[in-house]
C-alpha cells in the first residue's frame, strides 16, 4: 500500500489521515484473537495496566504474542510510515480496549506530552519524525468511541497539559489539555468512524480524543503501532 500525494499533502497539512482500508478481514480476524488470547491472560504478559486506573491497556503486546510481533498490518504501517518519515522503525505498540457500556473517555491530549515525566513543557516543538497508526479491530463510530482529531496544531507548540488521573509519576498516568476549551478550537474537531481493518495515523503533536463506549454490546479494539526515522534526534526527554 502506498499514500497518495494528495493523501501525503492532507496528512501534512492536517497533521492526521484517515485510511479506510488498511487490512483484509482475515488479518483482522488474526489479531482479534490474538488481543483475545492476551487481554485475557492466556498468554503470559507483564505489561497490562489501566491508564489512569480507567482504560485497559496493553503496552508491548508484540512481546507477548507473536501475532503482535509479525503480522500483515504492521507490515503495512511501515510501508506507510516509510513515505512520511523517509525511513521509520516501530518503537512502541499497545491495544486499548473498551468494553461494551464502558463510561471513559480517553481526554483531549497531545502524544509528545508523554514524552516527559509528568507530562513535556508547553512550548515545547513538536518533532516531525514521528507517527502514531491507530487500527481498528471493530467498527467504529461515536457510539462505540472512534477516534476525534483536531487539525493543524502540530505545526504550533505544544500547548499546556496535566494529569487528570493516576500517578505523576507512573508511565500509565493519563494525561489531558489543561484547558481544551480555552486552548483550542474543539469547533473544528473531525470525527472518524471507521470499518473493522480502518486505521488512522496522526502526527505526535495532533490533539486527539476518543469517547466512552455507549454501545449495548460492541467492543471497541484499537491497535496502535508507533513509528519513528531512527537518523533523527530522539524525543524530548527520551532515550
Amino acid at each position: 500500500m502506498r499514500l497518495s500525494d494528495e493523501q501525503l499533502r492532507r496528512y501534512d497539512e492536517d497533521g492526521f489521515l484517515a485510511i479506510e482500508h488498511l487490512i483484509d478481514d482475515d488479518t483482522v480476524a488474526e489479531l482479534r484473537e490474538a488481543y483475545g488470547e492476551v487481554l485475557n491472560r492466556r498468554v503470559e504478559t507483564a505489561a497490562g495496566q489501566m491508564l489512569g486506573g480507567r482504560i485497559r491497556v496493553i503496552v508491548w503486546p508484540a512481546a507477548a504474542h507473536a501475532a503482535f510481533a509479525h503480522n500483515r498490518a504492521l507490515a503495512v504501517l511501515r510501508e506507510l510510515a516509510d513515505q512520511v518519515l523517509g525511513e521509520a522503525s516501530p518503537t512502541f505498540d499497545m491495544l486499548i480496549y473498551k468494553p461494551p457500556g464502558d463510561p471513559e473517555i480517553t481526554p483531549w491530549h497531545q502524544d509528545i506530552a508523554y514524552s516527559t515525566q509528568p507530562f513535556a513543557p508547553a512550548g515545547s516543538d513538536i518533532p516531525s519524525w514521528t507517527t502514531q497508526f491507530w487500527v481498528a479491530l471493530d467498527d467504529v463510530d461515536e457510539e462505540n468511541g472512534c477516534m476525534h482529531f483536531l487539525p493543524g496544531y502540530h505545526r504550533e507548540p505544544l500547548r499546556e497539559h496535566h494529569v487528570i488521573a493516576g500517578d505523576p509519576g507512573e508511565a500509565s498516568r493519563l494525561l489531558e489539555l489543561a484547558d481544551p476549551y480555552g486552548q483550542v478550537d474543539l469547533q473544528r474537531a473531525v470525527t472518524v468512524p471507521l470499518p473493522a481493518g480502518g486505521a488512522t495515523m496522526h502526527s505526535y503533536g495532533t490533539p486527539h480524543f476518543a469517547g466512552p463506549n455507549r454501545s449495548a454490546d460492541r467492543p471497541r479494539r484499537a491497535y496502535i503501532v508507533n513509528f519513528a526515522n531512527p537518523n533523527r534526534p530522539p524525543i524530548l526527554g527520551s532515550s
